[in-house]
């Protein structure tokens, strides 16, 4: 047995079995609640790629929600070409070819009956926006896969902050992760000084820079797994991350 053999699966890898898989319905179903899984957290990505290409608030979302649902009725992925290996590239590659083949009439998802939905927060799509400066918005004279790359960069980074800050707040140092997490994207420099820091948390130097190095590598360790989930080999991770870390010129 080959190593990748041994890893656990990802929720995308499951996604990918299903749709090579006939007459298992029970593989289907939990593969339909990983594809949904992914589409909940990843949609972000998307309709901040859409809205860098000059897409208004509204048109973006209609065509996300559309996108999505169009995908969820589908009862099997097996449709996806050899870009599959990414969750990240599928999209992309799924997104384009929907956007390019519906008139702005049937973007918008039709609700009731039987039809499949897919929910967007509102308050999601306001935290969306504000990341963005005026001039981002449009920002469509870019390369569109570049653009599409380092949304989904972000959108990487977000959800790893996220779950760190949920793990510190469910310990009772949300403080402690409030003061400390600027130094992940920022040097010191960009803001109080360690001495400071370390006062205000009652910590020494030395405790301060071990609390520092533990948060670092916690998120190291969050950000990938949050790209393992989005490829079909485990052992592709660290050469999608980088992949992703090239696209946001870092």
């Amino acid at each position: 047995m080959t190593l990748a053999g041994r890893l656990p699966s990802t929720r995308w890898s499951l996604v990918v079995r299903a749709g090579e898989t006939s007459g298992d319905s029970s593989v289907r179903r939990v593969a339909r609640q990983s594809l949904e899984e992914l589409c909940e957290i990843y949609w972000p990505a998307l309709y901040g790629y859409l809205r860098r290409r000059g897409r208004s608030r509204q048109d973006a979302e209609d065509l996300i929600q559309g996108f999505f649902a169009n995908l969820l009725e589908r009862e099997s992925i097996a449709a996806a070409d050899a870009s599959r290996g990414r969750f990240r590239a599928f999209l992309y590659t799924s997104l384009d070819h929907y956007v390019a083949n519906e008139h702005r009439r049937e973007h918008a998802l039709k609700r009731g009956g039987d039809a499949t939905t897919f929910s967007i927060d509102c308050g999601s799509l306001d935290d969306v926006d504000r990341s963005f400066s005026a001039d981002a918005l449009a920002d469509h004279a870019g390369d569109p896969a570049t653009l599409f790359d380092r949304q989904w960069a972000l959108c990487l980074i977000r959800q790893a902050l996220a779950e760190l800050e949920r793990d510190y707040q469910a310990k009772g140092k949300g403080e402690w992760f409030s003061k400390l997490s600027p130094m992940l994207t920022s040097t010191d420099a960009d803001g109080p000084s360690r001495q400071q820091i370390a006062s205000e948390l009652g910590l020494s130097a030395t405790a301060l820079k071990v609390a520092i190095h533990r948060l670092r590598a916690t998120y190291r360790q969050r950000l990938l797994d949050a790209v393992a989930q989005t490829v079909e080999n485990p052992e592709d991770t660290g050469r999608e991350r980088q992949c992703l870390f090239d696209a946001l010129g870092e």
